[in-house]
C-alpha cells in the first residue's frame, strides 16, 4: 500500500434506522427491504475501508474486518473523542516532557479502529529507516531494560519489548507492561508509532498536538463499570504522529525515552 499517494479516504458511517410504526405494511416490508440493503452497502464500502489500512493487528480478510468494526467498534472511543484528555491527571508529567513546544501545524488525518493508520502529513519513506535505527540505538544503550524484536500487537512491524528480566518483577512495573506481553510501541509503515505513555505525560502529549488516543484507548467505559485495558489495549496507548524532519525525530526520541521510563517502572534510560 502507498501511503503517499492514496485517494480521499474516508471512514463509512452505519446507515441510519428507520421508524417502521405507524405505515402500511408494503411500505413496513419496503423500508426493512431498503435498511437491510443499506446496511449491506455500507458493510461492503467499511470492509473496503479496513482493507485500505492496510495489514495490522487483526487477520486482514473479512473476519479481522467483522471482528473489530462490529464486534469491538461499539466499544471504542468515537473518533472525534481522541483527543479528549479529561481523564488524565494534570500533574506528574516527566519534565522533559513537560518541555515541549507545542507540535507546529494541525493534526494529521488518522482513521481506523485497529490498525489505525496516519493518511495525511506524511515524511518522506526514508523517515522509516530512521525511527527504526532510533529504535535500535536505544536497545544498545539500554541493553538491560530493552528488547527490539516484531510488534505482537501488529505483527508486521518493529516494536520496543521491555526486558523480561524487568517483567519478571511485575510489582516494580505498571500493570499495561504485563497486559501488552512487555512491548511499548511500534512504528507504523507510515513513519507513525504507538507508544504507551504515562497517564500524565500521555495528557501534555494530546493537548500539544504529537499525538492522539488509540480509539481502545479508554480509561472507564460505564457499560462495564471501570474496565480497563479493553481487548489488552491500555488506556494510554497513543499514536505518535510521524516526525516530519530532524528536529521532530529528536522530539521523538524524547517521547521513546519517557515510554520506557514509564513502562520500566521510571528506571534510569540513557537516550542515544
Amino acid at each position: 500500500m502507498d501511503l503517499y499517494n492514496l485517494p480521499n479516504v474516508t471512514e463509512p458511517h452505519p446507515p441510519a434506522t428507520l421508524a417502521l410504526q405507524g405505515v402500511s405494511p408494503v411500505l413496513s416490508y419496503l423500508a426493512v427491504a431498503f435498511s437491510v440493503a443499506s446496511f449491506i452497502w455500507w458493510c461492503i464500502q467499511d470492509y473496503r475501508f479496513f482493507k485500505s489500512l492496510g495489514p495490522g493487528g487483526p487477520s486482514y480478510d473479512i473476519f479481522g474486518w467483522f471482528k473489530v468494526h462490529i464486534l469491538v467498534r461499539p466499544f471504542t472511543l468515537a473518533a472525534r473523542d481522541t483527543t479528549w484528555t479529561g481523564d488524565y491527571p494534570d500533574h506528574g508529567a516527566h519534565r522533559e516532557i513537560m518541555a515541549l513546544p507545542d507540535r507546529k501545524g494541525g493534526r494529521p488525518v488518522i482513521l481506523g479502529i485497529a490498525p489505525q493508520r496516519q493518511f495525511s502529513q506524511c515524511p518522506e519513506k526514508e523517515m522509516n529507516a530512521r525511527v527504526l535505527a532510533l529504535f535500535s540505538s536505544f536497545v544498545q544503550s539500554n541493553p538491560n531494560l530493552l528488547q527490539q524484536r516484531i510488534s505482537v500487537v501488529e505483527k508486521h512491524h518493529y516494536a520496543l519489548f521491555v526486558h523480561p528480566s524487568i517483567l519478571a518483577e511485575p510489582a516494580n512495573t505498571p500493570e499495561i507492561a504485563t497486559v501488552a506481553n512487555g512491548e511499548l510501541g511500534h512504528i507504523h509503515g507510515d513513519s507513525s508509532l504507538h507508544l504507551y505513555f504515562s497517564p500524565a505525560d500521555a495528557k501534555v502529549l494530546v493537548e500539544r498536538g504529537w499525538a492522539q488516543r488509540h480509539r481502545c484507548a479508554r480509561t472507564q467505559p460505564w457499560w462495564f463499570g471501570g474496565l480497563k485495558n479493553m481487548w489488552g489495549i491500555g488506556d494510554t496507548f497513543l499514536i505518535v504522529y510521524a516526525p516530519r524532519n530532524y528536529e521532530e525525530l529528536d522530539v521523538l526520541g524524547t517521547l521513546i525515552k519517557a515510554s520506557i521510563m514509564f513502562m520500566t517502572g521510571d528506571r534510569d534510560v540513557v537516550k542515544p
